[in-house]
């Protein structure tokens, strides 16, 4: 999805306005209206329903020395090959539909096939040359070569007299490709009904197959996939009752074939028709039965069960979705679909291709969004699209992928509003997330090293006691982009992070330079621990509160993820080696002796020895924060921002890289500003702590906001976190 620049900046002044205060106001009526009409890209994998043979599965196995009773096992889960031949009736016409049954036209034009041949009429051999069949009332007007006319009524049968071997020919251009001479084994029968005429092919099984095989595969492939071609499209014959059409709504069938306006041969060749014989009369059986074996094109790495397609029909056991591994050795063209292939919409467009399915709302509502349920194969079983007036309608893959006009039903939307926060380095992206949260002035100003992150850890929460955002600086000089930030903010006051080796004197000379009404004060120990005791006495100072939160002072990440919430609720950061609280923490504990305490990050950074200190130091239970890594950490930091007391809400979230601190610890302060939850990341993917925290929320989130550029969370991981919101 993406967004005009109209709502573009209709976003940017409520933005604007949320940044300036600590708590947003609810949206009112107008803002909702004012909201995007967005745009959904459509891609995907694979072309055709994917059930049963992939036909480019079935050359790339041919290809990789397999044959053909192992590819049609591979495809067809629990079956054995088996004999069965029936007469097979095809509709000649490629105009042939259900509501019509083939009765398409008003006159048809056969001769024979073959030079020096006759046809037969009812029986009785006719002169040569061309035949004209027309509807008269209920009945057929044959009219012969030199003129003569003959009614018939009832079905008039043409049959081929001679010839080897023996052919029809359509005149008119008939089939699939509408050729102007199209020639046909065995016979074809004209009938007619509501005043139009119907032809069909009547024929033996393998001359129809003669047709169907190289029709619906390149006969150029392998022999072995020809002949899994030739067994697949036999068995869906013979399973299938009445009629069938020579196009894809059975099988696509040219009769014996005929030339084109660029007099290329389409129809029958030679090594389509050694893999019809080579595997004569053969069909493939479950159970006893001949099943009706499905097969397309191919299937993007996966085939799928036939009720995950065509939702609400019974699993077949022969039709087991299975992988699909060999089908990238025949270079498939749509897996993935190239870009011409994916599809684009807006809401309103989308939303119009859906109209008449049930409970989709009427115009002029917009899709807003999509939530996809998605079966093991990858392919789509049902779509969930949220309109602009809160209606929802769930769709199935196969009846989108026809609205839609996608290759497959293993599909999915893209374009999730995704929006970057970002500077040319992370002195820029720092600045200009201040000015995002702060777009007049700050009050304050915290300051920390750009350099090293232990400083930093704690500056978050005094940034929200503050009332101000988190800069960065390099340790002996005051980077362009914080000093350029501090001239648009002109804070009052500015604290600086740590002692001279983190911030030397002389950037604090230059920030009194920049600022020469501010106060500039030092928030410093003897180490990082005694740092962040006496940033959390300053942060009591100013803020009062009830509230400590402990992390590791070596482990950035679980700090980061708690920047948000310290910077909401101005809530103090200890900092704890793995195994021991430490007297820092401990003293300043014991001496607030906060109600809540907060240990954030799990045994192996807070071990239970510093967890039962910090038990011990405030005489309260603390509460653990934690998960598997860092980025589930995050996540449940971020859930718990969500609850009582800190009501944080997520129609926006905000995600930053994993792998550096910078970005995490001073976008917390616009999470935190916004009230909103602060999520970690890979670089070029989507970790599965922060993918579960989106999927759990996906229909109540809005807009993700990325910190740091491409560097940070590459286009590839922006791609992935996207994919989940999506999917």
């Amino acid at each position: 999805m993406s967004r005009s620049l109209h709502i573009r900046i209709v976003a940017a002044c409520l933005s604007a306005l949320l940044a300036m205060t600590l708590v947003p106001a609810p949206a009112r009526a107008a803002d909702v209206e004012a909201q995007a009409i967005t745009t959904f890209t459509v891609r995907g994998t694979g072309f055709g329903h994917g059930i049963g043979l992939s036909q480019y599965g079935s050359q790339g196995s041919a290809l990789a020395g397999k044959s053909y009773t192992w590819i049609l096992a591979q495809y067809y889960t629990g079956t054995t090959l088996g004999t069965a031949t029936k007469t097979v009736r095809v509709k000649i016409d490629a105009a042939a539909t259900p509501s019509n049954d083939g009765f398409t036209r008003l006159s048809w034009r056969i001769l024979s096939g073959q030079p020096g041949t006759t046809i037969k009429i009812n029986g009785v051999t006719q002169a040569a040359g061309t035949h004209t069949f027309s509807v008269s009332g209920s009945s057929i007007v044959v009219t012969a070569p030199s003129g003569a006319k003959a009614t018939y009524t009832g079905t008039v049968t043409v049959t081929p007299s001679g010839g080897s071997p023996p052919l029809l020919q359509v005149v008119e251009g008939s089939g699939i490709y509408s050729l102007p001479n199209t020639r046909y084994r065995g016979q074809i029968e004209l009938s007619v009904a509501n005043g139009r005429m119907k032809a069909v092919n009547v024929l033996p099984m393998d001359s129809y197959m003669y047709g169907v095989v190289p029709r619906e595969m390149p006969s150029g492939w392998h022999a072995e996939a020809l002949k899994a071609q030739a067994v697949a499209a036999r068995s869906y014959a013979y399973a299938s009752s009445g009629e069938l059409y020579c196009t894809t709504r059975s099988q696509a069938y040219q009769g014996f074939g005929g030339y084109n306006s660029s007099g290329q041969w389409v129809g029958e060749t030679n090594a389509t028709t050694a893999a019809v014989n080579q595997t004569k009369d053969q069909v493939l059986r479950y159970g006893g039965s001949v099943i009706r074996a499905y097969y397309s094109s191919h299937s993007g790495g996966h085939t799928a069960n036939n009720e995950d397609v065509w939702v609400g029909g019974s699993p077949l056991p022969w039709a087991r979705g299975v992988p699909d591994p060999y089908e990238s050795r025949a270079n498939p063209p749509y897996a993935p679909w190239p870009a011409d292939k994916e599809k684009t919409y807006t809401g309103l467009e989308m939303a119009d291709r859906l109209r008449g399915l049930t409970g989709v709302p009427a115009s002029p509502t917009t899709v807003v969004g999509t939530t996809t349920d998605r079966a093991a194969s990858g392919h789509v079983r049902y779509v969930t699209f949220r309109f602009s007036n809160g209606a929802t309608a769930t769709v199935s893959g196969d009846t989108v992928r026809s609205r839609l006009g996608l290759l497959s039903t293993n599909f999915y939307f893209t374009g999730f509003p995704i929006e970057r926060i970002a500077g040319s380095n992370r002195y820029d992206t720092a600045a200009d997330i201040a000015r995002k949260a702060f777009p007049a002035t700050a009050p304050a100003v915290v300051i920390a090293s750009g350099e090293d992150f232990a400083d930093a850890l704690t500056g978050s929460a005094l940034a929200g006691a503050a009332g101000g955002p988190l800069l960065l600086t390099a340790a002996t000089r005051l980077p362009a982009e914080t000093s350029g930030a501090l001239g648009t903010l002109k804070p009052a006051t500015v604290y600086v992070m740590g002692g001279e080796t983190a911030v030397g004197n002389q950037v604090v000379s230059a920030i009194a330079a920049a600022l020469p009404s501010a106060e500039v004060t030092r928030v410093a120990g003897v180490d990082r621990y005694q740092t962040a005791r006496r940033a959390a006495e300053t942060v009591r100072a100013l803020a009062g509160g009830d509230v400590a939160i402990v992390a590791n002072s070596t482990s950035w990440a679980d700090a980061a993820a708690a920047s948000a919430l310290a910077y909401a609720q101005k809530t103090p950061i200890l900092l704890t080696s793995a195994d021991k609280l430490g007297e820092q923490a401990a003293g300043f504990l014991s001496a607030d002796k906060p109600g809540t305490a907060l240990v954030v990050g799990g045994p192996t950074v807070v071990s239970d020895a510093a967890f039962n200190a910090v038990a011990a130091a405030t005489g309260t239970q603390p509460r653990r924060l934690s998960g598997a890594n860092r980025y589930e950490t995050a996540a449940a930091v971020a859930r718990y921002t969500l609850g009582d007391p800190v009501f944080f809400t997520y129609d926006q979230v905000y995600i930053a890289t994993g792998v550096e601190y910078a970005d995490a610890l001073t976008g917390g302060v616009l999470a935190g500003v916004r009230r909103k939850p602060l999520l970690l990341t890979y670089t070029d993917s989507c970790p599965a702590g922060t993918a579960g925290f989106l999927t759990e929320r996906r229909n109540g989130i809005g807009t993700i906001y990325l910190f740091g550029g491409p560097a940070a969370i590459s286009d590839k991981g922006l791609s992935a976190i996207d994919q989940v919101m999506m999917r």
